[in-house]
This record gives C-alpha cells, sequence and structure tokens, in this order.
C-alpha cells in the first residue's frame, strides 16, 4: 500500500500529473505522455517544502509509438523560481544523438520546480514523456 506525505489515492493513485508526490522519505512526479507542439508544454511544476531533494530527472525525445524509427528534437528547460537552471535537448532523428536525457539534480527547500518542453514540429501522432524520482531529505 502507498503511504506518505502528498495524497497518492483518490482519482489518480499513480500519481501521473505535473505534481510532486511523496512516499516515506521518496519522491516522483510524472508527466503522462504529451504530444509534440512547438509551442511550451508544462510537463511538472510543483513547489517543494522545507526539505532538498536529490533527484533524477528522465526526460524523452518525441517518437511515435506505432513506428518508432522516425523522431523529433525536443527541448527542455528546468526552471527553479522561474530561473532556468538546466537547459537540454533530446533528439530522436539522428542515430548519433540521445533520445532521451537523463540528469541528477538538488532541488533546494522552497522551491517553485517547472520542467517545460517544446518541440521542433507540432504533431500529436508523436509522444513523449518526463519523469522524476528522488529522496527527500530534512
Amino acid at each position: 500500500m502507498l503511504g506518505g506525505g502528498n495524497p497518492v489515492g483518490g482519482a489518480n493513485p499513480a500519481g501521473i500529473g505535473t505534481s510532486l508526490n511523496y512516499i516515506g522519505n521518496h519522491c516522483y512526479a510524472m508527466s503522462g505522455e504529451f504530444e509534440c507542439k512547438t509551442s511550451d508544454q508544462t510537463l511538472l511544476s510543483f513547489s517543494t517544502g522545507n526539505s532538498y531533494i536529490i533527484a533524477t530527472l528522465v526526460m524523452n525525445a518525441p517518437i511515435r509509438f506505432a513506428d518508432i524509427t522516425d523522431g523529433f528534437v525536443r527541448g527542455f528547460k528546468l526552471n527553479f523560481n522561474s530561473e532556468t537552471v538546466l537547459a537540454v535537448k533530446a533528439d530522436s532523428s539522428q542515430e548519433d544523438m540521445p533520445a532521451y536525457i537523463e540528469v541528477k539534480v538538488l532541488i533546494p527547500p522552497y522551491t517553485k520546480v517547472e520542467l517545460i518542453c517544446r518541440d521542433s514540429t507540432d504533431n500529436a501522432a508523436y509522444l513523449g514523456t518526463a519523469h522524476l524520482t528522488g529522496r527527500v531529505y530534512g
């Protein structure tokens, strides 16, 4: 059974969405599936409390699940309190480019966190995901 800080039950027990979920001294956030858009999309958006978090953030380039032989470029921007702390791109269209990015991040206490992405194309057939898993220290 899941338990911990923020609610993990109700209509969405898996915690898919933009918020941060706690289970004991661990935390996670999952964007769920999202489509390619050339405008900014907020994938994760949450505020931390009085603890700091050491987390791994994984961001995927867009792919078409039915045909994973082609893809597009996706840029990601991680903001802490409206200041950009990380900007990366993932590219599923080139074999020599990473189709996903995995980074370790330290999230300070009392921080508003936003993960935003923008794609090189508008195409609803191409999907992506992002997720964060971490350990909470008090």
